[in-house]
């Protein structure tokens, strides 16, 4: 009997229309015909897809989606710090320590120290802190009004800055699919919504994604000839917030 390839076995998630559709009784017919080692590599691949790659196509996909978002507190924000613990564990994976990590991703640092921070609150290095708050951008022109592009989430970090939550998480992922040698078929971009503008922007509450909202950030952009986007301040702006419709 042939053995199928850890390749193979992995590669099911990117055939799938929903990613989380993997057929479990594929993956058990598979198991059974595998060396040990091989059968822990495709376990250790497919929890990482569980656990880091599908989470992040889900927040990525919430984030797109046209939500008023309490900055701080939102599924948003527990999604994305359940996110950055999963990602930042991949060190124990490979017994590596922090400092190796750091030195060769950026984007890694990043993301462990909102996972510290979001595990344990204020930590013992105070430059290390960081607070997610999310803001949602518009794209404006004149004469057209308003079009939604997307929520965006950034790590406001006490010494690294301010930086997109997704934008990190999606290196760092690619750093640990490269490191620990998944043959993953994935390929993942922060989505951006299609152009569609309103006299008003404008943008739905959903209790179920929200439980409490006292406050929420804008953001308005314009878009260059180039197609690169440029943060402004427009003169005037007519934002609304609505309850979901009913669908």
């Amino acid at each position: 009997m042939a053995t199928s390839s850890i390749a193979e076995t992995v590669s099911l998630y990117s055939n799938l229309e929903d990613a989380g559709s993997l057929s479990a009784s594929r993956v058990r017919c598979l198991l059974p015909v595998l060396t040990d080692t091989s059968r822990y590599t495709i376990m250790s691949a497919l929890r990482f897809l569980n656990d880091v790659v599908k989470p992040w196509d889900e927040l990525n996909a919430l984030l797109a989606k046209r939500l008023a978002l309490q900055p701080d507190l939102s599924d948003v924000t527990r999604l994305a710090g359940s996110l950055a613990v999963a990602i930042r564990h991949q060190v124990d994976t490979l017994g590596l320590k922090d400092s190796e990590v750091n030195a060769e991703c950026f984007e890694h640092r990043v993301i462990l120290d909102t996972a510290d921070f979001w595990k344990h609150g204020s930590l013992r290095n105070p430059d290390r802190n960081n607070r997610f708050s999310t803001e949602a951008f518009f794209e404006y022109e004149n004469g057209k009004g308003f079009s939604f592009l997307r929520n965006a989430l950034f790590v406001e970090h006490a010494s690294l800055g301010k930086k997109d939550f997704l934008s990190m998480s999606l290196a760092a992922i690619y750093y640990w699919i490269n490191k620990q040698g998944f043959n993953i078929n994935w390929q993942a971009s922060v989505r951006e919504n299609p152009t569609e503008f309103h006299e008003e922007a404008f943008l739905y509450f959903e209790s179920e994604k929200c439980i409490s909202m006292s406050q929420l950030r804008l953001g308005f952009f314009s878009r260059k000839t180039n197609g690169s986007l440029e943060r402004i301040d427009p003169t005037e702006v007519r934002f609304a917030v609505y309850s979901q419709p009913q669908v």
